[in-house]
């Protein structure tokens, strides 16, 4: 096939290097013991994919790693599902959701098969018990990211040049750009834990008043979400201080998601080469990989404050719902009415 590569280990060795012309030990060999072999399709170009050599010394007899699109995945797995020999099939790829159609069908057919996705982002699949996935934790990423930025704004707070501050109040101006509701009540949860004194502002229309002319002092924007060239352009003009969370790609964030760390894509594929470690369903992961810190221009103590973050921060986001219910009333009724987050 075109624009795709493959590389195949194979680790099983016939134990018969014997001299001579003498039959092979079949005891040696073992033939009772599980032998694995394992289809890896890389679809597209994930930054943590394991290379072949990699996987090929984590525990499958046989690993054909194969680089596909998001459009020719499918073909190839059926391809070599055909052929009857696999015990696996991982998928690696940036964002789950490019191959959540069709895998539920590959799963049912292939009852013996157990099917493993390994992305940044998470998206719903099928909870057969042959179908597993490792992801990061979104949620887990937006309150990481909220705290920091709360961090963030501690340390501007002192030599802030950016004008008036309306009542005393530093203000962010925040641009929800399809981040979820629990991605964003995880990053205001995170935010006011670290700064109770913030004030969220939206983003003001073009034809609208500057923020300045209002008293205000943006010290700090925030993308939720994947936000227009439009939104970003304008977010530009308000603060040179900016991060971003949810499936985000938006360049010139100082604070943004990360990726998976390539240890956990190792791990996980042990899992799959195990029958006795396999384990179905959804796995979030939060590492320090899972947040992106682009030091110019951040303060030291907010990289300082990621490493000592990441051990907590999946508690914290798993409890954040009920955290949000519980911020001051004011906070929530303007996020509410300004944002429609309730």
């Amino acid at each position: 096939m075109k624009g795709k590569w493959r590389f195949a280990v194979a680790i099983c060795t016939v134990a018969a290097n014997v001299a001579g012309c003498g039959a092979p030990d079949l005891a040696a060999m073992r033939p009772t013991v599980h032998k694995p072999a394992v289809l890896v399709e890389i679809v597209g170009s994930p930054p943590f994919a394991p290379s072949a050599s990699q996987l090929g010394t984590a525990g499958a007899t046989a690993v054909e790693v194969v680089h596909v699109s998001s459009s020719t995945w499918r073909s190839e797995a059926e391809k070599e599902l055909a052929r009857r020999r696999l015990t696996g099939l991982m998928l690696v790829c940036d964002d789950a959701s490019v191959v959540t159609p069709g895998l539920d069908e590959l799963a049912s057919s292939n009852p013996s098969v157990r099917f493993l996705v390994v992305s940044d982002w998470p998206a719903p699949l099928t909870e057969s018990s042959n179908v597993a996935e490792v992801a990061q934790d979104p949620v887990g990423i937006a309150y990481s990211i909220g705290a920091l930025c709360g961090d963030w704004m501690v340390a501007l707070a002192p030599g802030s040049t950016s004008g008036a501050v309306y009542s005393g109040v530093p203000s962010l101006v925040y641009v929800p750009e399809g981040a979820s509701a629990a991605e964003q009540k995880a990053f205001f949860v995170g935010l006011y834990q670290t700064n109770a004194n913030v004030r969220v502002v939206p983003l003001p229309q073009q034809a609208a008043p500057s923020l300045s002319s209002y008293g205000y002092a943006v010290e700090l924007g925030v993308l939720g979400g994947d936000a227009s060239p439009a939104a970003i352009q304008s977010l530009r003009g308000v603060t040179p201080n900016w991060g971003c969370f949810g499936t985000a790609t938006n360049p010139g964030c100082a604070i943004a998601p990360g990726h998976l760390d390539p240890s956990e894509v190792l791990r996980a594929f042990k899992v799959l080469a195990s029958p006795a470690s396999w384990r179905s369903g959804e796995h979030l992961v939060l590492d320090l990989s899972s947040v992106a810190l682009y030091d110019k221009g951040l303060p030291a103590s907010v990289i300082t404050a990621w490493a000592a973050l990441q051990v907590r921060a999946e508690l914290e986001a798993a409890r954040a719902d009920a955290a949000f219910s519980s911020l001051p009333a004011n906070v929530r009724s303007n996020l509410e009415n300004t944002f429609h987050l309730s």
